[in-house]
């Protein structure tokens, strides 16, 4: 997010040049990136580090080219980013298609467009067929949706109309926020297990009992 506020993109080169940084980084630590939406002054990511330190050296690669880049087009000094960017664990199936709703949605919710289709810069476009971002890797949930890219793309098309409840976007909003787990119970308990730190928001009353592992999440930013 741009500090206080601050635009990241002034025009489309802003936005081409983000872009181009992307997938510099993301091959260079072994990152597969899913999923985009870049707004004004928020960048957005659906990604999957292949590597134990791969996603932090992916974000502080790009947030270093895009600062130079951006102050010597703009005659500026200084910091550009609001802060150290925040990441969730999201759980594979329907929790990741529910973020992929989120994501395709940001921006008719920050005014920049009406509908999905609408808007250039996200990863909607790829999707539905109309653009092919080659630095895109499908997940697994994508390609689960049909067995050929006619019927993913219907298929996409349908989830992205579904869209979200209003209690679905605020538990998304608040779990992204404060970079909690994003899943079901199963799934956090099963995390919650390999480390001391809290993974997600705590419930009133006693905790549940702690069940069998499902797999393993993918990281969003």
């Amino acid at each position: 997010m741009g500090h206080e506020g601050t635009p990241l993109f002034r025009d489309r080169l802003d936005f081409e040049r983000m872009f181009n940084f992307i997938y510099e980084q993301a091959v260079r630590e072994d990152v597969l990136v899913h999923a985009y939406t870049l707004l004004s002054s928020q960048v957005h990511l659906i990604v999957t580090p292949r590597t134990e330190d791969g996603l932090s050296k992916m974000m502080q690669g790009l947030g270093r080219s895009y600062v130079r880049y951006f102050n010597n087009r703009y005659d500026r000094t200084g910091t550009l980013w609001g802060g150290r960017y925040k990441s969730s664990v999201v759980q594979p199936g329907e929790w990741l298609q529910k973020c992929l709703i989120y994501m395709d949605y940001l921006p008719s919710r920050s005014n920049a467009t009406q509908v999905p289709g609408d808007y250039e810069w996200s990863s909607h476009l790829h999707y539905t067929g109309r653009r092919n971002d080659v630095f895109l890797t499908a997940h697994a949930d994508v390609w689960n949706l049909g067995n050929t890219p006619f019927a993913r793309e219907e298929q996409y098309e349908l989830l992205i109309r579904k869209g979200l409840s209003g209690q679905e976007l605020l538990h998304i909003e608040q779990t992204l926020k404060g970079g909690w787990i994003l899943g079901d119970d199963t799934f956090i308990e099963h995390l919650q297990r390999s480390t001391h730190r809290r993974v997600a928001k705590a419930k009133p009353g006693r905790p549940s009992k702690a069940s069998s592992a499902p797999s393993s999440g993918t990281l969003t930013d």
